[in-house]
């Protein structure tokens, strides 16, 4: 009895077994069926409601992949060639490397049903002229952040004067954390548009910013909302969507725009050379852009759009809409970051900076 009893478990056992086996061989090729777009992009960008409603009406899964800087997007790019990623998200100045470096395919424009929309300010700029390799998302701009109540008395003048010998002697700066950014901030308030600088221009960008450094309250970058937020620093030089959204909560917080001129960021469309799956891109591209979809991304992150149909379904916060209508008729200069020094020579200026 006990024989047959454990032939009979053995018997179970062996045909449970098997038809695991069958059952895994059987979902094995639905799984290897599904659809995977893999995006590699920057954490404070796109939606999560939009991407999961693009998931749900054609079935594609997004697996999100996250960089914190342009460099660190071209470091891994380079040492994969790209592979495993079917769309990323590079700013500007970060494009021409990847073209460079011959990472990126071409974009078939025939295959997207927004191009007419572009702001024809965001498309052919220097960095690919006829947007062989790149289609704009958004942009933002490096402006002034304020607290309006520690400028009462004296109004703040929006010129970069302002960041570097300022009006009101008790101002305190919240200054960009990016070497590269604020050397080419102090070279253009010290020399226009030079493009080239003699060891002698660039002992003054030395000076400029060791003359402006009792003034900071830190170097903070994209966290000089929390000074602002605080009460810990009066002005910050920011990119606009961080002041957007702390102006959305914090009534005394306002973003100005400088007034002769500002700095532009345009994070761009871009797909991998070695990606193999650039009809979903496109698919994701075009549910994306439309008006209705992208005014949801700017409505969430305070970013600029780059196309003209979606200002219309913005319901974002008032501060928005003015900066919006601001920059329509904004009649100064736009001008991309330069990097006017080496890697190392702007690391060493910002370290010796930093700790004198």
């Amino acid at each position: 009895m006990k024989i047959l009893f454990r032939l009979i478990i053995t018997v179970l056992w062996i045909g449970i077994f098997f038809a695991f086996l069958t059952t895994t061989n059987y979902l094995r090729p639905i799984k290897q069926d599904k659809q995977v777009l893999n995006i590699f992009s920057w954490p404070e960008i796109l939606n999560p409601e939009i991407v999961e409603k693009f998931e749900k009406e054609t079935g594609v899964q997004v697996v999100r992949h996250y960089y914190t800087s342009n460099e660190e997007l071209l470091i891994k790019l380079k040492a994969t060639h790209g592979k495993g990623y079917d769309l990323i998200i590079p700013s500007d100045y970060a494009v021409i490397k990847l073209i460079d470096e011959e990472l990126l395919q071409p974009i078939d424009h025939h295959k997207l049903n927004f191009t007419k929309y572009l702001n024809p300010k965001l498309i052919h700029q220097d960095f690919d002229p006829e947007n062989t390799y790149s289609i704009p998302f958004i942009w933002e701009i490096l402006g002034f952040g304020i607290d309006t109540q520690q400028y009462q008395e004296i109004p703040f003048e929006p010129t970069w004067k302002e960041i570097f010998s300022p009006s009101n002697p008790h101002t305190r700066i919240s200054m960009i954390n990016d070497p590269i950014e604020a050397i080419d901030i102090t070279a253009h308030h010290l020399f226009n548009c030079q493009e080239a600088l003699s060891l002698q221009e660039i002992a003054l960008i030395r000076s400029k910013l060791q003359a402006q450094k009792p003034l900071v309250e830190a170097y903070a970058g994209v966290r000089g909302d929390y000074l602002l937020i605080t009460k810990n620093a009066s002005v910050a030089v920011i990119p606009s969507s961080y002041i957007l959204r702390a102006a959305t909560n914090y009534p005394h917080i306002d973003f100005v725009l400088p007034k002769d001129y500002c700095f532009i960021s345009i994070e761009n469309m871009c797909i991998p050379k070695e990606s193999e799956n650039s009809d979903l891109v496109y698919t994701f591209l075009n549910y994306l852009y439309q008006p209705e979809i992208f005014a949801s991304e700017t409505n969430t992150f305070q970013n600029f759009p780059a196309t003209t149909n979606v200002q219309p379904y913005i319901d974002g916060s008032p501060i928005l809409i003015k900066t919006l209508d601001a920059l329509n008729s904004y009649e100064g200069t736009f001008f991309y970051t330069r990097q006017l020094l080496s890697e190392k020579e702007s690391r060493s200026l910002w370290v010796e900076l930093k700790s004198s």
